[in-house]
């Protein structure tokens, strides 16, 4: 009987850094694993316009702090809060389906720069994603309710703002929009 056989597993690099689980073979279906522990600052494997990007993910809310309110420790375990919203982002945050955005932002950070206007395909040269900030907090938006902050984040350096990077947000699992980083940092 085929389902009493053992069936092999595939053997990865993301898997092995506890990224992805491997897929049992089982009818021509492939399970994800959901992340069940991780650590601020650990690096994961992520796809960014169909290329495998090494990225560090960093709790930037209210967990980042100790009970008297400092900085923890780089390598602190994401609550299961942030764990939860990670798992979801890494399942349905497809930064290429965001192209359209991403260039409309560039873009306007360029209008009056003499600068050409950059092209979806132009993407990969003009941004590069480092991180995903995890930024689960009490303070949801700024003081005078101007600016909602993200909860979850691709995060990394832009070309039309080298200064200030570029932070493309989630919030309530639905895009939020594109700023600088300093949106939630």
């Amino acid at each position: 009987m085929e389902s009493d056989k053992i069936r092999p597993a595939a053997c990865s690099r993301r898997q092995r850094r506890g990224i992805i689980k491997a897929p049992e073979i089982d009818w021509g279906t492939e399970e994800k694993a959901m992340l069940e522990a991780w650590n601020s600052g650990e690096e994961l494997t992520i796809q960014v316009f169909g290329k495998e990007t090494e990225v560090s993910v960093f709790s930037v809310g209210d967990n980042c702090f100790d009970e008297n309110g400092d900085y923890r420790e780089e390598g602190f375990p994401l609550n299961r809060e942030e764990l939860d919203c990670l798992n979801w982002f890494l399942e349905h945050a497809v930064i290429s389906d965001y192209r359209k955005e991403i260039a409309d932002y560039c873009n306007e950070m360029y209008a009056g720069t003499g600068r050409l206007p950059v092209a979806e395909s132009d993407l990969e040269q003009e941004i590069q994603i480092t991180g995903i900030a995890v930024n689960i907090s009490e303070v949801t938006q700024s003081g005078d309710g101007s600016l909602v902050y993200p909860e979850i984040s691709f995060m990394g350096e832009c070309e039309c703002d080298p200064e200030h990077g570029i932070c493309i947000g989630f919030r309530d699992q639905k895009f939020l929009g594109i700023h600088a980083q300093d949106w939630t940092l």
